[in-house]
Parts: structure tokens; C-alpha cells; sequence
């Protein structure tokens, strides 16, 4: 195990929706659009990555994890017009009736017996809603994000 002198803050903000990814005359598939942006504090030249896991739980369940690393150092603790960094990922399929738990923290991790921090949220795919007369794989579904 890496001892590291200096370790990233906490993520700032985690929030999670439901974004549409193609859309013809049977089919609407879904992905996660996972954002997130860091602390304004000086720990932001210790950040190399960001660990992003989703876990589902529903009629099967699957765990998943993706490492986005950052290309440079970051050199100031904002963005252009003191604005916080911001990202997202897309990328995690939904399915129908699903909840998802998503968690993410900052790399490298804190050492141990140090606090680990990390933000977590859940997101939840309620299903399919038939209505008469349209085929059963026509599957429109409304998404609820709690935190």
C-alpha cells in the first residue's frame, strides 16, 4: 500500500439523470449521465483521477466501476471565470424497474485510518408504462434521482 503525503478533498457535487441515446420506431435506449464537480481547495494539484462505481439492484444485479483520469495537472483551483471543474461521464446502460447506486471519489484515495471521503447518490428507473395498442418493446420510462 502507497503511502501518499498530501491527498485530494472530497468531491464537491454528485448528481446523476437519465439521458436518451437513440431513438427510432421501436426502441429508446438509456444511459446514466454521471456529473460531478471538485472542491475549490488547494488538494486539486494532488488529484490524478476520479473512481466512479455504479452498483444495480433490481431483477439482476451488477456492479461496475471506471476510472476517469485527468490528462494534466491542474493548475488552478478554478475554472475560467472562477467557476468550479466540471465533468461528466456517460457511459452505464439502464434498464427498466432498476435502482442504481452510484458512488464516486477522488484518486488517490486517502490512506488508511484516514477518512475515505466520497459522495454517493441513488437513481432509480421506475419501468415500462404500456398503454393499449402500442408494441410491448415501445418502452418509455420517467427516472427519480434522490440523494
Amino acid at each position: 500500500i502507497k503511502w501518499h503525503s498530501l491527498t485530494p478533498a472530497d468531491l464537491h457535487n454528485l448528481s446523476a439523470q437519465l439521458i436518451e441515446t437513440e431513438v427510432d420506431t421501436h426502441f429508446r435506449s438509456y444511459l446514466i449521465n454521471i456529473s460531478w464537480s471538485l472542491s475549490m481547495d488547494a488538494s486539486i494539484k494532488e488529484l490524478t483521477a476520479t473512481k466512479i462505481c455504479v452498483m444495480s439492484i433490481g431483477t439482476r444485479e451488477h456492479f461496475e466501476c471506471i476510472r476517469c483520469n485527468y490528462t494534466e495537472k491542474f493548475q488552478s483551483q478554478t475554472m475560467f471565470g472562477n467557476r468550479r471543474w466540471q465533468f461528466h461521464y456517460i457511459g452505464f446502460p439502464v434498464e427498466p424497474e432498476m435502482f442504481y447506486s452510484i458512488s464516486a471519489y477522488n484518486l488517490p484515495p486517502a490512506n488508511i485510518y484516514e477518512d475515505s471521503p466520497s459522495k454517493s447518490i441513488m437513481l432509480t428507473s421506475p419501468g415500462c408504462f404500456e398503454k393499449l395498442g402500442i408494441n410491448k418493446n415501445k418502452c418509455i420510462f420517467m427516472f427519480k434521482q434522490t440523494a
